[in-house]
C-alpha cells in the first residue's frame, strides 16, 4: 500500500499541479476533471470494499462510500458544466448540504478508526493534545481569517460565516491529534482516512485564507490540496485496516508527539508577525493563547505522571527480571549463576553438592510432571534443612543442587549434610530416591565447585546415600583419574589393549561352543588393570564406545577363525550405554558380520540395565534391528535392578544372564535358591535361554541342572584367557578338543 501511495498520489498531484500552474485560464477544468475522476473511482473502490468486508470494517467502508459518493455528486453537478463552458456555475443548495454531507461523513469515518488509549492518564493526554491543538488553530484563524471577516460582516451573518472555519479547525485539531497516535510511517487505513481529512480541512481553511485575504494566488495551490485529499480518501480502500491492539490511540513515534504542537509553533510564528508588524494582539488572541498555554502545563503534568508510572512499572520489571536471572524458573531457588556470584564475594566455610540419586528412573517411568514435582519437593526440603543456618541453596540444574555455607566449621558443614540427607530420606519421596552429597571446604574459592564435584563422585562411588569430605587423597585420586583418562586416549592405537575369552559351558558335560569376550588393558607401566578401574574413566571421557568397537571388530575375526574347527562356535560382546546410543551399532555389526562372513547368531551382544535406562524406547529399536540381522541378545546381569521384568516386557531379548551375586549364595541361602528357581521358570515360561554367571564349585551346578538350568559360565570351567589358551570343542563327530591358538 505504501509504495502505491506513493506512486499515484505524489506524482499524480506533481503533473496535476503543475497544469494547474502552467494553464490559470483553465484551473477551473483541469480540477474539475481531477475531482470528478478521483471522487468517482474513490466511491467504487469504497463500495467494492464494503461488500468484501464484514463487521467494523464493513461499516467503515460503507460510511466512506457515502462519504465520497456525496463529494463525487455535488463535485459533478458544477463540474461537468465547468468543463463544458470553462466557467463554474454556482454551486447550488443541494451541492452544498452534499459537500457538507460528505464532510460529515469523513470525520465519522476518521473518529471511528482508533480507539480510546488505556487508562485514565493515556485519555488525558489524548484529551489535552486536542486542547493544545484546537486552541492554537482557532488562534491562528482568528487572526487570519475569522477578525477580518467579522469587521466585514453583520453579527447574524457572522455567526453563519463564522461556524464553517471555527468547525474545521476544530476537526483539522482532532485530526493531527488522532494521526499522531498512529504509526505515521506506516501506511494503513487509519493514516490514510485521517491524513485526508487533516489536508481537507487544512485546505478548507487556506480556501477562506485566500478569500478574505484576496490572495488569489493561493487558488492553484488551494486545488491542488483538494485533490489531494481525496486522493488519499480514495486509495484508503486499498489499505489494510487495523484490528484490535493496532487501533489503539497510542503516540509512539517523535513526530506522533510533536504532530499535535505544531499548531503551537503556528500560533506562535502568527502572533510574532503580527507583533512586529505593529498590529495589535486582540483579547480573543490572548484567549486562545492562555487556553493553549494551560493545556501544554496541564499535558506535561500528566505526562510527568505517566513517566512516574512508567519508571515504577520499570523498576518493578527490572526486579522481576533480576530475580529470573538469579534463580530456577521451576523451583524457585538461586540458580548456578546466582551460587557463582556469591562464591565470588560471600565468606564461605564449605560448599555442599548434591546430587539426586534415582532421579532418572523416576523421570522415565513417571514422566517428566512428576519428575518436576518431585525437583520441587526436593527444594522445600533443602530450605527446611538449612533454615536457621547461615547459608544459600540452590539448584545448578536437573537433578543437582548446592547449598554454600556461610558460617560455621567444617563439623557444621557435616552436620547440614546429615540433616539434608536425613530430610531427603523422609517419607513424601520415593523410596528408590535418595542423595550423595560432596563437599569442599572454604580454602579455595577457584576450586570449590571441582572439588565439591571430586568429592560428589566418590560418595556416589561409595554407594550413594552418603556424603563425603574433599581431601587431598581425592585430589591425587582425581589426578590419577585424569592421567588414565588421557592413557586410555592412546591405548588403542598403541595395541594396548586385548580381548580374552571366558567360556559358556554345558552345565551337564562341561563343553563350551560359546564364550564371552571381555576387555582388558595392559598398561606399559603398571601391567594388567582391572576393568573396574578402567571402564568408569573411559566411560567419563567419552572413549568406551570407541574401545567397545575395537571390542566388537575383534571377537569378530576371533570367531571366525575358530568357526574353521568349531562351525557351531558363537561369541558373546557387550554393548555399553556410550555404544547402545551412539548410533553406529547396527552398522558396525552388519559390517563385521558381512567382512567376516559370519552368521548373525555366530553373534551374541550383552546388555546391562544400567545401558537400558538412559532411554529405553531407543535400545529397544536398535536391538530389534540386531535381531533382524540374525544376532542375538542376552540381557546381563538379570535380577539386580528394579525393573528387570519391564525389560523382558519391552525389549527383543533371546537370553538371561543370572547374576552372579544370586549364584554365589545359591548352596546357602534358601532365598537365593527360590530366586534362581524363579529366574529359570520365568525364562522358559517366555521362551528364552538361560546362563548363569559365578559358577564357581560342582555343588552350584549340581542345584542349577536339578533347576532346569542347562548353560554356566565361571572360574569352575575357565577363567577369562586369552584366545590362544582356549580349548575348543570340536563336533561331536569328531570328537577332537584342540586349543584355541590353532
Amino acid at each position: 500500500m505504501t509504495r502505491t501511495l506513493r506512486l499515484a498520489c505524489w506524482p499524480a498531484f506533481g503533473l496535476v499541479q503543475f497544469a494547474l500552474l502552467l494553464w490559470p485560464s483553465r484551473q477551473i477544468v483541469v480540477y474539475s476533471i481531477g475531482i470528478m475522476l478521483v471522487t468517482s473511482v474513490g466511491t467504487v473502490l469504497h463500495a467494492v470494499a464494503a461488500l468484501r468486508s464484514t463487521g467494523h470494517t464493513r461499516r467503515l467502508w460503507s460510511i466512506t462510500s457515502i462519504a465520497l459518493g456525496c463529494w463525487a455528486y455535488a463535485e459533478i453537478s458544477v463540474g461537468v458544466p465547468a468543463v463544458l463552458t470553462g466557467v463554474a456555475p454556482p454551486r447550488g443548495l443541494v451541492a452544498d448540504l452534499l459537500n457538507l454531507a460528505a464532510f460529515g461523513f469523513a470525520v465519522a469515518a476518521m473518529l471511528s478508526l482508533p480507539t480510546a488509549p488505556r487508562g485514565p492518564a493515556a485519555r488525558l493526554r489524548m484529551i489535552f493534545d486536542g486542547l493544545v491543538a484546537v486552541s492554537a488553530l482557532i488562534g491562528v484563524a482568528w487572526i487570519l481569517v475569522l477578525a477580518p471577516m467579522t469587521r466585514n460582516l453583520s453579527t447574524s451573518a457572522a455567526v453563519l460565516k463564522l461556524s464553517y472555519p471555527v468547525l474545521a479547525a476544530g476537526v483539522l485539531a482532532v485530526g493531527l491529534v488522532l494521526l499522531g497516535g498512529q504509526q505515521v510511517r506506516r501506511v494503513t487505513a487509519t493514516t490514510a482516512i485521517i491524513g485526508s481529512v487533516v489536508v481537507l480541512t487544512a485546505w478548507l481553511l487556506l480556501e477562506v485564507l485566500s478569500i478574505v485575504a484576496g490572495l488569489d494566488w493561493l487558488r492553484p495551490y488551494v486545488f491542488g490540496g483538494y485533490l489531494v485529499a481525496a486522493t488519499m480518501m480514495a486509495l484508503a480502500a486499498l489499505a489494510p485496516v487495523p484490528q484490535g491492539e493496532e487501533r489503539v490511540w497510542r503516540p509512539a513515534t517523535t513526530m506522533g508527539n510533536v504532530l499535535p504542537y505544531l499548531p503551537a509553533l503556528g500560533y506562535f510564528a502568527v502572533v510574532v508577525h503580527q507583533t512586529v508588524g505593529g498590529r495589535k494582539i486582540d483579547i480573543q488572541t490572548v484567549l486562545a493563547g492562555l487556553v493553549m498555554i494551560g493545556a501544554v502545563f496541564v499535558r506535561q503534568l500528566v505526562e510527568l505522571r505517566l513517566n512516574a508510572a512508567l519508571s515504577r512499572s520499570l523498576a518493578v520489571e527490572r526486579g522481576r527480571y533480576a530475580h529470573e536471572a538469579a534463580h530456577d524458573s521451576l523451583t524457585g531457588l538461586p540458580n548456578r549463576a546466582r551460587l557463582t556470584a556469591e562464591l565470588a564475594g560471600s565468606p564461605i566455610t564449605a560448599l555442599l553438592l548434591i546430587d539426586l540419586d534415582g532421579f532418572k528412573a523416576v523421570n522415565d517411568t513417571l514422566g517428566h510432571a512428576a519428575g518436576d514435582a518431585l525437583l520441587c519437593l526436593v527444594a522445600d526440603r533443602l530450605r527446611a534443612a538449612v533454615a536457621g543456618r547461615d547459608a544459600l541453596p540452590a539448584r545448578l540444574g536437573g537433578d543437582e543442587f548446592a547449598v554454600l555455607l556461610r558460617s560455621g566449621g567444617l563439623e557444621s558443614a557435616r552436620t547440614l549434610a546429615r540433616d539434608i540427607l536425613a530430610a531427603l530420606a523422609g517419607p513424601g519421596l520415593p523410596a528408590a530416591v535418595g542423595a550423595s552429597i560432596g563437599i569442599a571446604p572454604g580454602t579455595d574459592r577457584g576450586r570449590l565447585l571441582h572439588e565439591a564435584d571430586l568429592a560428589l563422585y566418590d560418595a556416589k562411588n561409595r554407594g550413594k546415600g552418603q556424603f563425603r569430605v574433599f581431601d587431598r587423597e581425592l585430589s591425587a585420586r582425581a589426578e590419577r583419574h585424569r592421567l588414565m583418562q588421557a592413557e586410555l586416549a592412546v591405548a588403542v592405537e598403541r595395541g594396548e589393549f586385548e580381548v580374552v575369552y571366558q567360556p559358556i559351558a554345558d552345565l551337564a558335560s562341561g563343553e563350551s561352543h560359546a564364550s564371552e569376550a571381555l576387555v582388558r588393558w595392559r598398561h606399559p607401566l603398571r601391567g594388567l588393570v582391572p576393568p573396574d578401574d578402567f571402564l568408569p574413566a573411559a566411560q567419563e571421557a567419552g572413549l568406551l564406545a570407541g574401545i567397545d568397537h575395537w571390542v566388537l571388530v575383534t571377537a569378530a575375526a576371533q570367531v571366525a577363525r575358530w568357526r574353521r574347527i568349531d562351525p557351531g562356535y558363537a561369541v558373546s560382546v557387550n554393548l555399553s550405554v556410550a555404544y547402545l546410543v551412539s548410533g553406529r551399532v547396527v552398522a558396525d555389526v552388519r559390517e563385521v558380520l558381512r567382512a567376516h562372513d559370519l552368521p548373525g547368531w555366530a553373534l551374541t551382544c550383552e546388555v546391562t540395565e544400567t545401558s537400558l535406562i538412559a532411554d529405553l524406547d531407543a535400545a529397544a529399536t536398535t536391538l530389534r534391528e540386531l535381531r533382524d540381522l540374525g544376532v542375538r541378545v542376552a540381557l546381563d546381569d538379570f535380577g539386580v535392578g528394579y525393573s528387570s521384568l519391564t525389560y523382558l516386557r519391552k525389549l527383543p531379548v533371546d537370553t538371561v544372564k543370572v547374576d552372579r551375586s544370586f549364584i554365589r549364595e545359591l548352596t546357602h541361602d534358601p532365598q537365593a535358591g527360590v530366586l534362581v528357581q524363579a529366574v529359570l521358570g520365568l525364562a522358559r515360561g517366555l521362551g528364552l535361554d538361560c546362563v548363569a554367571e559365578g559358577v564357581e564349585d560342582e555343588s552350584q551346578v549340581a542345584l542349577l541342572l536339578a533347576m532346569g538350568c542347562v548353560r554356566g559360565q565361571g572360574y569352575l570351567f575357565a577363567q577369562p584367557q586369552p584366545p590362544e589358551r582356549l580349548v575348543l570343542h570340536a563336533p561331536a563327530a569328531s570328537g577332537a578338543v584342540v586349543s584355541g591358538g590353532r
